[in-house]
């Protein structure tokens, strides 16, 4: 105690002393309590429970109020019948508040007469008592009733759901419980357990970083391999273009230009080489076998392993409020993304092509060429096929391939992209808040924080990528639209951490944000809605506070943030098999081509998977790949998905597209006519054959000569030659008199679909 009273003896005792005693002692409590406890408002105990149809009885306990502990030593039953919505819903807070009140009216003996010795008897409370009242607060009635606002002077204890037959549920409120020490020293030792766990890991992180920067700087970047191989390209055609020609020319055949696809005879599918065309087909969306499967979310098409919101990034603290209406009314044109999407092939005939590496070279669009469904309209800004976040041009730099016999498989390494798009315009007032996303993960729930709400105007929420450190409404990941009346709204307080604020929890569509990047979140409405901020946390968020001030630039705050909270998906289980619904074929099926939206992370697999012989296996380029030779009529296909619990890949429904087929045995491709400047009598064509055997293959070239192409030509001369990797080189010369006009015929064949082979590349040349 800061203060005592000092007794003598033979001193003079009076009532003064004794009471100062125990004020005194009072005093250093609630000095211990406030410096050292509790310095604003929590209460301990007061378990709220349902005890009948509209009652709710609270256990007896305290309530801590700036250093003052207020208690009420007897259980409380509070009756919420008078309160019954009349129609659909509503919210009760179950507040206390403090109160000091004179109680235990006792009858003692007064002396009127100190010579007589005369009393006189009166009733005088005899305690002095710091008592927690219990009182209720009453909401907006609604059918998803929002939680009462609530005075800073009252504690709330309890939010009570009510319909019109009774109690719904009972809410404990936590952030205004009392934390017991005992709970905080097991969160400790967690925390000292967990820290034990990854300290191996995480101490050595600076070290192994470092390691990496100095690995990496001996690594070519994209942009030079794409130098590189624009170089090589230029190389070639210089080491086999001939000393004197009319015409000369390369084809790397990954896409059908250069081909005569209208013409009569054209039989043959030209990717990634000349290959076999299709004896039969079927085409199809992905879809789920079981929709109502338990482990899995499905929301707009797009399904990942079940999950619950784990919170991930949390703006604590209370600094003021923002009044959205304040700034400019605009007119905004969004536009969003979609997410990317990832190729699979399996089968006999994707059988490797050498000139796959052409890819790099930048005269094609790989993304657009091996990623497009259809009959779909993609969008190419100004032509360049694929631009770095920083601006920096690569050409097809976000794919990456992987090539092997059977197996085929393309990925678009962004998550987003711009190829295909939607548009859209929204009306009203905008703030954003930008922030630092440390780790890569589904961005599942959005907790936002009002002080203030108007009557009317929903609000928009925009997860959105950023350009210059502000957010850029041309490439939105996520639009969600927040209904006016699901905003929560606080109390206003100037009390650190505004304990009355009620977060405002929404769910948006799972949108995957990448490590080390940069984001916004942006909220656009035409209602008159205040938003709490924050000035406690900037080193956390990583941020700024920006406001639209007249559609294209925003204004930053370097001050406050917006008080939010951002929820990360956290997954039940670290793999899961999704089955789909079967591939069907008339006739048997040895080829599969799947291409869906989807996102794999690091560190995580996405597998489809077939049944053959009653046994699931992988496509992949494994030896042990599913075994097709039998042309099932019906495979059952699943998706394997592998990950951990904090981070899993995903796939999309809407949008996929699966492809079953068998080749042809035979093949028959045309070029397009070549018109020369002056007339030709030798014309020599190099074909590269790949995956060719004579005893089971054959590929003969001929010459169409003529102004109509009438006119058929076969080589004089066809030699052979067999390269290091066993490509068959095949020159076929043609001695032909004066043509001024011919296109080049390949037609081939197999002894089998399943043994098939592919014309790789073609060189031709004309001389006089």
């Amino acid at each position: 105690m800061e203060s005592t009273v000092i007794y003598r003896d033979r001193q003079e005792l009076q009532s003064a002393d004794l009471n100062s005693a125990q004020e005194f002692t009072r005093a250093a409590l609630d000095h211990i309590v406030k410096d050292a406890i509790e310095a604003g408002k929590a209460y301990c105990g007061f378990s709220a429970s349902k005890t009948a149809a509209t009652e709710v009885t609270l256990s007896s306990g305290r309530l801590y109020a700036g250093g003052a502990v207020y208690a009420r030593n007897e259980d409380i039953v509070v009756d919420l019948f008078n309160v019954l919505p009349l129609v659909t819903r509503k919210r009760v807070a179950i507040v206390t508040f403090g109160q000091e009140v004179e109680t235990d009216i006792q009858p003692r003996d007064f002396l009127i007469d100190a010579q007589t010795g005369t009393t006189e008897p009166q009733s005088v409370a005899m305690e002095h008592l710091r008592r927690a009242e219990v009182s209720t607060v009453a909401g907006t009635e609604g059918p998803d009733p929002s939680y009462p606002p609530t005075d800073a002077n009252v504690t709330v204890i309890a939010y009570v759901l009510l319909d019109t037959t009774g109690i719904v549920s009972i809410e404990q409120w936590q952030p205004t419980q009392l934390p017991n020490l005992r709970n905080l020293a097991g969160r400790t030792t967690a925390l000292e357990q967990w820290r034990g766990q990854i300290s191996g890991q995480v101490d050595t992180l600076r070290t192994d970083l470092s390691a990496l920067a100095d690995r990496l700087a001996g690594y070519a970047t994209k942009a030079e391999i794409v130098a590189l191989t624009e170089q090589l390209d230029e190389l070639r055609d210089e080491v086999y273009a001939p000393g004197a020609y009319i015409y000369y020319g390369t084809h790397h055949f990954l896409t059908a230009e250069g081909s005569n696809t209208a013409h009569p005879e054209f039989d043959a599918v030209v990717e990634e080489g000349i290959r076999f065309p299709s004896a039969g087909a079927q085409t199809s969306a992905l879809a789920l076998l079981n929709p109502n499967n338990v482990y899995i979310r499905a929301e707009t098409g797009f399904v990942l392993p079940s999950y619950a919101h784990a919170l991930r990034l949390d703006l604590t603290g209370y600094a003021s409020e923002t009044r959205m209406a304040q700034y400019t009314f605009e007119t905004t044109e969004l536009r969003q993304l979609t997410r990317a999407r990832t190729r699979l092939r399996y089968g006999e005939s994707q059988q490797v092509c050498t000139n796959s590496r052409w890819w790099r070279q930048g005269t094609y669009d790989q993304a657009e060429n091996v990623f497009r469904i259809d009959g779909e309209t993609w969008e190419v800004t100004n032509g360049v096929p694929d631009r770095m976040p920083n601006g920096a041009r690569v050409p097809n730099g976000n794919v990456h391939w992987i090539r092997v016999r059977r197996f085929w498989i393309d990925t678009y390494e962004e998550p987003y992209w711009d190829r295909v798009t939607t548009t859209a315009t929204l009306n009203g007032q905008q703030v954003a808040q930008t922030f630092l996303n440390s780790q890569d993960g589904w961005l599942s729930q959005v907790g936002l924080y009002f002080s203030r709400k108007a009557g009317t105007g929903d609000v928009t929420v925009l997860v959105t990528e950023t350009a210059f450190g502000m957010p850029d409404l041309t490439r939105v990941l996520s639009r969600t639209s927040l209904p006016v009346e699901d905003i929560q709204v606080g109390a206003l307080s100037t009390e650190a951490g505004l304990p009355s604020l009620v977060e405002t929890r929404l769910p948006i569509t799972p949108t995957f944000l990448t490590a080390g990047r940069r984001y916004a979140l942006v909220l656009i409405t035409t209602g008159d809605h205040y938003v709490a901020m924050s000035n406690t946390d900037n080193g956390v968020v990583q941020g700024t506070f920006f406001v639209s001030t007249d559609g294209a630039f925003f204004a930053g705050n370097l001050v406050d943030d917006l008080k939010m909270r951002l929820y990360f998906a956290k997954f039940e289980r670290p793999r899961l098999s999704v089955e789909l619904t079967a591939l069907q074929l008339a006739g048997g099926i040895l080829d599969i081509d799947v291409l869906h939206p989807g996102v794999t992370p690091p560190a995580c697999r996405l597998d489809v998977e077939v049944q053959v012989n009653g046994a699931w296996v992988a496509l992949d380029g494994e030896a042990n790949g599913p075994d097709l030779s039998g042309l099932p009529a019906i495979l059952p296909v699943r998706m394997t998905l592998t990950g951990t619990t904090d981070l899993m890949p995903g796939f999309g429904l809407t949008g996929s597209q699966s492809v079953v087929s068998r080749p042809k045995t035979a093949f028959t491709w045309v070029s397009e006519a070549r018109s020369l400047g002056s007339p030709s009598t030798s014309v020599k064509i190099v074909t590269d054959l790949q995956h060719f055997d004579e005893t089971n293959h054959d590929c003969t070239v001929t010459l169409l000569t003529g102004e109509a192409l009438e006119g058929s030509e076969a080589a004089d001369v066809v030699e052979d030659v067999i390269l290091a990797d066993g490509t068959t080189r095949r020159t076929s010369i043609f001695n032909v008199p004066s043509v001024s006009d011919y296109a080049v015929k390949i037609v081939g064949s197999t002894v089998s679909a399943a043994l098939p082979f592919l014309v790789g590349e073609l060189i031709e040349y004309a001389q006089s």
